[in-house]
């Protein structure tokens, strides 16, 4: 087998962890692939294979995050078939192989609950070991009464959570990579400890391997003027527009009635596609980096293929990191204008009462959600109304904050908030009985949440918008719009469509992306 550096733990270390019922432990290895960017690892190690995910972080300057995270392979996923769990793969000993979805999640995490990354490295993010995916929009009827919902044309299961196996971990600081291999207790037994630690080597030997073979990394130049091209006729509506007018209409006079104060309606666009998941991520990530960039691959549970989520989020639905409870309560918007300057389109955004209206209402309902699971008064606003850009658009966004309480779990946090306010309205179940009974379509994956929960108690989920689900050649995303009393509704589709153009525009330029050859040598 190839010659790798330093692993860590030791073989000693680990045989100690073991002995302690870890029943997850990371095995790693550092590299300095530095010609390496995070696509080329995940060209290398994933390319698109199912159970493997790219994720990225980009900020507000326009820099990349320290940390990127290349999902390598999973030895078990869990999704969701007719309304049951279902493992494809192969179960660890000890968890539930059957039942609800969520019940099936929350006791996996705290059977497998382990923390030992400061006994392997000071280093180490948060994300080594856990499950990688996401929860869809239906996720919130197991949590809140409601009825059937819209008509599910999608066929997607409702969630799709990989177990962690194989990891590359690039440090854009540093150039290097750190490759996980977690050894997973499958069988229960105490016995195979040292037989445990070989396989986990020998797989970073084997990824040290796929990361030194030499393959061609395309360089790609896009058509000229696909930046600014009128795609009007290439995406169908799946709700005429006449209708999503009526709609909002018909959500003014509920905030009228006194129902509800704010609605977020969305609807969906569709392209037909015959581009790669990576090739519309590579477009995505340049025309809309984002906070949360992600690509997951995932099989069916009940046929043959594979579907993908290729987003540019901007959202945090909640995060919860040592113990501390985190949300970014994104509203008001305002479309960017290549006539008008940043700075005129700011202020005009802050001084817009529908918009201000729209946004705090949000943060007034997240400091309720979260007022829910944290300790009491440590809940509190520490950013309030901030414009941030992105590639076509201006969001007013807020920090809201607090400590976790007292026997609150990650996925504690996470049914308090689910789903996002700004996907949802105001008051919440009202708002969701809403949607149901307007919106034509279940939602599917869109307006749920994407991310981690690592096996430490650390979770950070992103909300799944600006995000185009590839199925059978066609690609489908979907964006929304918060309606309030001063709406203007034309005003309001034009919203969704700007929210969804980085996407949609990815997708369509990405199937049109040129390789450029090398010349044959002479």
């Amino acid at each position: 087998m190839r010659d790798i550096g330093p692993v860590f733990p030791s073989r000693e270390t680990f045989r100690e962890l073991a002995a302690a019922d870890h029943k997850v432990i990371p095995v790693t290895t550092t590299l300095l692939p530095d010609a390496l960017t995070p696509v080329g690892i995940y060209r290398r190690l994933a390319n698109d294979a199912p159970g493997t995910f790219l994720l990225e972080s980009a900020g507000q300057d326009g820099n990349w995050s320290r940390y990127s995270f290349i999902g390598a392979g999973t030895a078990a996923t869990l999704t969701e078939h007719n309304g049951q769990a279902f493992w494809q793969g192969q179960v660890p000993a000890g968890v539930p192989a059957t039942g609800a979805p969520l019940e099936v999640l929350e006791e996996s995490l705290k059977y497998l609950a382990t923390d030992v990354r400061s006994d392997i490295s000071d280093a180490l993010p948060y994300l080594v070991s856990g499950f990688v995916g996401f929860l869809g929009w239906d996720t919130v009827r197991a949590w809140v009464e409601l009825g059937d919902g819209p008509q599910d044309d999608l066929n997607l299961p409702s969630m799709a959570m990989n177990l962690v196996t194989d990891l590359a971990i690039h440090d854009a600081f540093d150039g290097t990579v750190t490759l996980v291999a977690n050894a997973i207790n499958f069988d229960g037994e105490a016995s195979g400890v040292d037989a445990a630690y070989d396989r986990a080597v020998a797989r970073l030997q084997d990824m040290t391997q796929r990361l030194v073979e030499p393959i061609a990394d395309p360089v790609s130049v896009a058509p000229a003027g696909w930046l600014d091209r009128d795609f009007s006729q290439d995406i169908d509506h799946s709700w005429p527009e006449h209708e999503f007018l009526n709609a909002v209409r018909k959500t003014q006079q509920s905030i009228r009635d006194g129902e509800v104060s704010q609605l977020v309606i969305s609807r969906r666009f569709t392209a037909p596609t015959t581009a790669t998941a990576l090739d519309t991520y590579r477009v995505l990530r340049a025309i809309n980096p984002s906070p949360y960039m992600f690509l997951y691959t995932f099989e069916y549970p009940d046929r043959e293929g594979v579907y993908h989520l290729v987003g540019a989020s901007p959202e945090t639905l909640v995060s919860v990191k040592d113990q501390r409870v985190l949300t970014h309560p994104i509203g008001g918007s305002k479309p960017k204008d290549p006539t008008r300057s940043i700075r005129a389109i700011t202020e005009e955004l802050l001084a817009d009462p529908k918009e201000r209206e729209e946004h705090q209402q949000l943060v007034d309902l997240a400091k309720s959600e979260l007022s829910n699971i944290c300790a009491p008064g440590t809940v509190e606003v520490s950013d309030y109304m901030i414009v941030q850009q992105f590639s076509h658009i201006l969001h007013i966004v807020s920090t809201v904050e607090g400590d976790i309480a007292a026997n609150t779990t990650a996925l504690d946090v996470l049914r308090a908030n689910f789903p996002a306010g700004t996907l949802s309205g105001s008051p919440k179940h009202r708002a969701l009985e809403l949607l149901d009974e307007w919106e034509p379509h279940a939602r599917g994956p869109f307006g749920g949440t994407v991310g981690y929960f690592d096996l430490a108690g650390n979770m950070d989920m992103a909300i799944t918008i600006r995000t185009a689900i590839l199925k059978d050649q066609v690609a489908y995303l979907q964006a929304g719009a918060g309606i309030v009393a001063e709406s203007v509704p034309a005003t309001e589709a034009d919203e969704t469509l700007t929210k969804a153009t980085a996407a949609i525009r990815a997708v369509l330029a990405a199937q049109q992306l040129q390789t450029i050859e090398p010349d044959d040598p002479q």
